[in-house]
């Protein structure tokens, strides 16, 4: 079931689409002109007019009811069981740092990072994308390796897919660990004594964290109608709703890595003191999936 469960979030998320992106490609590249010829400037649409009293009171009035709704989707939905807690927190550093030798490699600092980067062994992880955001890191950078990569994209693809079979917006996951060294790796230890002082999974290119505390909206939120400001209040509501009903997010997202780590997809780790599903990739992904 991939449409909202209630009429009231129905008309919010029915009306408009995404704004943004980026600018069409020959405004970008403009052709090459004859000589003489003056280039005219791109046209650009005159600004909206400021929301008006009435526009933000209809606003609200559907937001209010939309929230409504969503509140009555997210409680329909357990929490994760105890059974399941201990199924996510089965597979200990020592067996993802074993997989992580066989499937990737241990990356000594910056030279090395940028020469695989350039060899297509490392990817970046993205900023932004339909599945995830990624948070500042401090002790890690934001690369792995394209096995690693293929795997959140499925793990995004399928959480979403959950989320839309129980009416719910398509949230996002928030990624705030990915590749260390050697020397990011001994910075942590000094900051985190719940860092591994060993070797980490993490210096493989095939392990990151992702938060099970937090999430982000969709990355595609429909404003709730063409006045301005809509889209931004229906984000603050779906931030809001996530922030309320996290559990039930973590439940799901960690429902469809249980899925993937029975079919030999990944392993993980749910910390505790730390709030992430902690995962390595356990297989190879081909470019077909």
């Amino acid at each position: 079931m991939r449409s909202w469960i209630a009429a009231g979030w129905v008309a919010i998320l029915g009306a408009g689409g995404c704004t943004g992106g980026e600018r069409d490609d020959a405004e970008n590249h403009p052709p090459t002109l004859p000589q003489r010829q003056v280039e005219e400037p791109p046209r650009r649409d005159p600004p909206a007019p400021p929301m008006t009293a009435a526009d933000s009171a209809e606003v609200r009035i559907q937001l209010a009811a939309g929230g409504d709704s969503l509140k009555a989707a997210f409680e329909q939905v357990p929490a994760l069981r105890a059974r399941e807690v201990g199924e996510l927190r089965r597979d200990r550093n020592a067996e993802q740092i074993a997989i992580a030798r066989r499937l990737g490699f241990r990356v000594s600092g910056d030279a090395e990072i940028e020469r695989l980067r350039q060899q297509g062994r490392l990817v970046a992880v993205g900023d932004s994308t339909p599945y995830w955001v990624l948070r500042e890191m401090d002790h890690s950078v934001p690369y792995v390796t394209p096995d690693t990569r293929a795997m959140l994209v499925h793990l995004g693809r399928r959480f979403q897919a959950r989320l839309d079979s129980l009416g719910l917006p398509r949230y996002r996951m928030k990624v705030t660990s990915a590749l260390r060294t050697d020397e990011t790796q001994r910075d942590l230890r000094k900051i985190n004594s719940y860092a591994s002082q060993t070797v980490s999974a993490h210096e493989f290119g095939t392990t990151i964290d992702v938060s099970h505390e937090r999430f982000a909206v969709p990355a595609e939120p429909r404003s709730s109608g063409p006045a301005p400001g809509a889209r931004q209040m229906e984000v603050a509501m779906l931030e809001e709703a996530g922030k309320e009903h996290a559990k039930v997010l973590q439940a799901e997202l960690g429902r469809t890595i249980l899925e993937m780590r029975q079919q030999g997809a990944l392993r993980v780790m749910m910390e505790n003191k730390q709030p992430v599903y902690h995962m390595t990739v356990a297989r190879r992904f081909t470019a077909a999936e």
